[in-house]
C-alpha cells in the first residue's frame, strides 16, 4: 500500500471536485455527495481504516447491509410520524455511488484496486409508474379555488398555475421551480427550462394552463421582488425544493393521502399524454429522454390498465369458462 495514499474523506472530496471539473451538473455532484456522506459517516463511526486504500470488500458489504436494513422516520402530517425501510433501488444507488468512487480512484492511481470489484448487485426491477388519478387532482384544485374564494387570491391562483403547468409540461421539479419571467411566453404557450446537463428546452402548455398563468401573473405583479416565475408570499424566489414542500402541504389540506410527491405530476402528465397519443416515441420526445427505457415503463403501466379493463369487460377466464 502506498504510504501517501489519501484518506477516505479526502478521496471523496477529490472525486466530487473531479465531477465538477468534468462539467457535471451541480445536481449530479450533489447526488453523489448525498450518497457518499453516509458512507463516510458509517466508516468513521465503525472504526474503519482511515486510508482509502485500506478499505476492503467486507467493509463495503457491511455498509450496504446496513443501508438495506436501516429504518428511517419522517413526519407525515397532523403531528404523526411514519417509518420506512430502504427499497432495493436505494441500496443499488449506494452501491453504484461507492463503485464509481473507487472506479475513479483506481483510474487516477489513488488506490491499487477497487474493493467493490468483487461485489455484484442485480439491477432492481423498476418501480411501477403511478400517476395521480383525476379525483386526486380535482381535490388539489378544489383547495386552490377555495383559497381564491376566501380572498387568498395570490395563494390560490399561484397554486392552480403551478399544478397545471407541472401537469401540462410534465416538467421536472427544479426545471419549473427555476423558471424566470423571461422564460414564459403566454402567446406561444411555451416555457423555457434548463434540463439535465444544462440543456435548454421549450415546453408547451395548453390554453387552460395559459389562462391559469394569466390570472396568477395579475396577482404576482403586486408583490414580486425578483424575476422568478413562481414566488413566495413575500415576493421572493422559492428555496430549492420549496415547491415540493408546498405541494406536500397542499396534499395534506386536500386530504390526498396516496403516496407521491410533486414529481408524480410529471408521471401523471406523461401517462395522460401517452393514453392520448399511443406513441412511445412521441412520449420520449415529450419527456426529453435519451432513450425509450423510461417510456416503456409508461407503456407497461398503460397496458396493465387496459388488461384490467379488458378483464372486467368480457375477458375474465372464470366468466368465459362458465365456472363458479
Amino acid at each position: 500500500m502506498r504510504k501517501d495514499t489519501l484518506t477516505l474523506r479526502a478521496l471523496v472530496d477529490g472525486f466530487l471536485f473531479s465531477l465538477a471539473a468534468e462539467g457535471r451538473s451541480p445536481r449530479t455532484v450533489e447526488y453523489y455527495r448525498t450518497l457518499l456522506k453516509p458512507f463516510l459517516k458509517y466508516a468513521e463511526n465503525h472504526g474503519w481504516p482511515i486510508q482509502a486504500d485500506a478499505i476492503q470488500k467486507h467493509h463495503v458489504g457491511e455498509f450496504l447491509d446496513w443501508v438495506s436494513t436501516r429504518t428511517l422516520e419522517y413526519r407525515a402530517g397532523n403531528g404523526s410520524r411514519r417509518t420506512t425501510t430502504s427499497k432495493p433501488v436505494t441500496v443499488f444507488n449506494y452501491f453504484k455511488a461507492v463503485r464509481r468512487l473507487y472506479g475513479w480512484a483506481a483510474d487516477e492511481s489513488e488506490v491499487g484496486s477497487s474493493p467493490v470489484s468483487g461485489i455484484h448487485y442485480k439491477t432492481p426491477a423498476p418501480t411501477p409508474v403511478l400517476p395521480y388519478d383525476r379525483d386526486h387532482l380535482m381535490k388539489l384544485l378544489a383547495v386552490c379555488n377555495q383559497d381564491i374564494m376566501a380572498g387568498a387570491r395570490f395563494i390560490g391562483f399561484r397554486g392552480k398555475a403551478v399544478l397545471l403547468l407541472y401537469l401540462d409540461t410534465a416538467g421536472r421539479l427544479r426545471e419549473v421551480e427555476s423558471a424566470k419571467m423571461s422564460d414564459l411566453d403566454l402567446n406561444r404557450r411555451m416555457v423555457r427550462v434548463v434540463g439535465k446537463g444544462g440543456k435548454v428546452d421549450e415546453l408547451p402548455f395548453s390554453a387552460k394552463t395559459a389562462k391559469a398563468l394569466w390570472f396568477y401573473l395579475q396577482e404576482r405583479q403586486k408583490r414580486a421582488k425578483c424575476e422568478s416565475l413562481f414566488v413566495t408570499e413575500e415576493g421572493m424566489p422559492f428555496a430549492p425544493e420549496g415547491l415540493g414542500r408546498w405541494f406536500a402541504y397542499l396534499k395534506r389540506r386536500a386530504g390526498v393521502t396516496c403516496p407521491g410527491r410533486i414529481h408524480r405530476l410529471r408521471h401523471t402528465g406523461a401517462y395522460t399524454f401517452l393514453k392520448h397519443t399511443r406513441d412511445p416515441f412521441l412520449l420520449q420526445t415529450f419527456l426529453r429522454h435519451k432513450d425509450l427505457t423510461m417510456s416503456r415503463r409508461y407503456v407497461q403501466a398503460l397496458r396493465r390498465e387496459e388488461a384490467v379493463e379488458a378483464h372486467r369487460n368480457g375477458a375474465s377466464p372464470v366468466m368465459n369458462l362458465d365456472l363458479g
